[in-house]
């Protein structure tokens, strides 16, 4: 029996993962406009959160994913609080999904059907949104089926409140340790918020049990959250306290209004098990729409206190996160961003006083993580059109990672011997007229660096024939000609990668580059 309930779980979690993966990419244009776009005040980021939530049904996506928005700068962080406020809101719906639909409704005659007919758009439709969207009803189906499955095991179970109290003799302690331990399990609030609902439509939870354990489950899910902050920005371990801190507030409202709710139970309410998972449901929108009252005067204070802890004087290597590189479109947004952050900073390096050779490593270890956030996002279902995006921004970082590579090279010669481009008087004339190229690569037209190489040519004959005739140091001479020449190959991949972010720049803003 055991058995049974652990596989019709996995049937319940297989559907929630497929569903949510597949909305997240069906609908990942929407995910990125209202959490990258939309959001402007407290309101528009907190209808953000309950929005998404509802529509990728997965509250620790949305936390993840408003996480790595932290990190890549794309969001402040009064806003991305109130989107988090939102999304323990919007994880509500997955409870009246359960009991209005999974147990009011006779589903079982669509199930299946939803099933095939997910699973012959994914095999066989030719569009990306069209495969993601099979998975999306396929996934629709088996969290159907799985919660039927549920229903059905827990049925054969004949346990009941009193057994699940002998640990543990208080029904409100035990419910609240099931709920958390159950939600760290799963990594998952809907499959340990499917379980206990169904646990009360059996009768194996009374209420006051049954209703601690939501409360335990609200608390639970914050640990998804608190994994996702390791190694994360400041800002997302400050957004993290804060999630932790809202779900622990909704968590101490939640346990003061339970005595109520049970008093009503006893006194006013006629409930029998068939109606119990529908009061849970109310109770869980209640204690978190409560909260996000509650958090409307103390929000303010809440968020000045939270901007003073973590604070750290250590450098990001990379803006980007992780966090986001599963959610395609979001990652785009992001890499886009960090790739011109990139490009702008390495044409500031310096060519008559070359940069330091720790700020040349700085910067290719940030074009190192790129390429493999890079490598992380195109992991996807990808649209076509992403597809070729991702190739761009790789394309760009390859370009970069070769420039950095010259001019390390042209750095290096200068650090060794700091007087060697002083050889001639012509050779600084020089330097400063490719100094000017660098900072104009996307604007200077041909003629200019066609005429940067004929005096580039000029220059190495002149130095060649003032050492012979000067008698001056030949292998002083060679180093020189090497770091100039290293320096010319800079410019020119710098203008190489100046094309390839006009292109990506271009893909980005296209209204329709992300349609399949």
């Amino acid at each position: 029996m055991w058995m049974q309930i652990l596989g019709a779980l996995g049937l319940f979690l297989l559907g929630m993962w497929l569903m949510t993966e597949g909305l997240k990419v069906a609908g990942g244009k929407a995910l990125e406009h209202l959490l990258g776009k939309w959001i402007s005040n407290r309101r528009k980021g907190f209808l953000a959160g309950v929005l998404v939530t509802g529509i990728v049904q997965s509250s620790s996506a949305v936390t993840v994913a408003t996480i790595g928005f932290i990190n890549a700068g794309l969001m402040t962080f009064s806003q991305s609080v109130w989107v988090i406020f939102g999304s323990n809101v919007g994880t509500t719906l997955t409870a009246w999904l359960v009991t209005l639909v999974g147990f009011k409704l006779d589903i079982s005659a669509i199930t299946l059907p939803l099933i095939g007919v997910g699973a012959l758009l994914k095999v066989f439709s030719p569009r990306v949104r069209g495969q993601s969207l099979g998975m999306a009803l396929a996934g629709f189906g088996l969290l159907f089926m799985g919660i039927a499955s549920l229903q059905q095991s827990f049925s054969g179970i004949h346990i009941g409140p009193e057994n699940l109290s002998t640990v543990i003799s208080s029904p409100v302690l035990m419910g609240l340790f099931l709920g958390i331990v159950l939600t760290i399990l799963t990594q998952s609030s809907s499959a340990s918020l499917a379980i206990i609902l169904t646990a009360s439509a059996t009768g194996m939870a009374q209420l006051d049990m049954a209703a601690a354990a939501v409360i335990g489950a609200n608390v639970g899910t914050t640990s998804t959250a608190v994994i996702s902050a390791f190694g994360a920005s400041s800002s997302a371990k400050r957004l993290v306290l804060a999630h932790i801190l809202f779900n622990l507030l909704t968590g101490a409202v939640a346990l003061l209004i339970l005595p109520l709710l049970l008093w009503l139970v006893r006194n006013h309410i006629d409930a029998d098990s068939a109606s119990l998972p529908l009061m849970l449901a109310i109770f869980h929108s209640g204690f978190n729409v409560l909260g996000v009252l509650l958090m409307l005067p103390i929000e303010p204070l809440l968020s000045k206190w939270l901007l003073t802890c973590f604070r750290s004087n250590k450098y990001r290597h990379s803006e980007l996160d992780s966090n986001i590189a599963s959610v395609p479109e979001l990652a785009l947004n992001a890499l886009y961003k960090q790739t011109r952050h990139l490009h702008d900073h390495v044409k500031s390096f310096g060519v008559i006083t070359p940069a330091s050779l720790s700020t040349i490593n700085e910067a290719s270890l940030k074009i190192k993580l790129a390429k493999e956030f890079v490598g992380k996002a195109s992991r996807n279902t990808l649209t076509e059109a992403q597809s070729a995006e991702f190739e761009t921004a790789l394309a760009t970082l390859h370009g970069l990672s070769t420039a950095i590579q010259s001019y390390t090279e042209f750095s290096t010669t200068y650090h060794d011997d700091p007087q060697i481009y002083a050889y001639l008087p012509a050779v600084t004339q020089w330097l400063e007229k490719l100094q000017h190229v660098v900072q104009d690569t996307g604007e200077q037209d041909e003629s200019v660096w066609q005429q940067l190489n004929q005096e580039y040519q000029q220059l190495r004959l002149t130095m060649i024939r003032t050492s012979v005739e000067k008698k001056l140091d030949l292998t002083r001479l060679e180093q020189c000609l090497n770091g100039l020449s290293n320096g010319l190959r800079f410019v020119r991949r710098l203008r190489e990668v100046s094309r390839s972010m006009s292109e990506f720049e271009a893909h980005e803003q296209e209204p329709s580059a992300t349609q399949a």
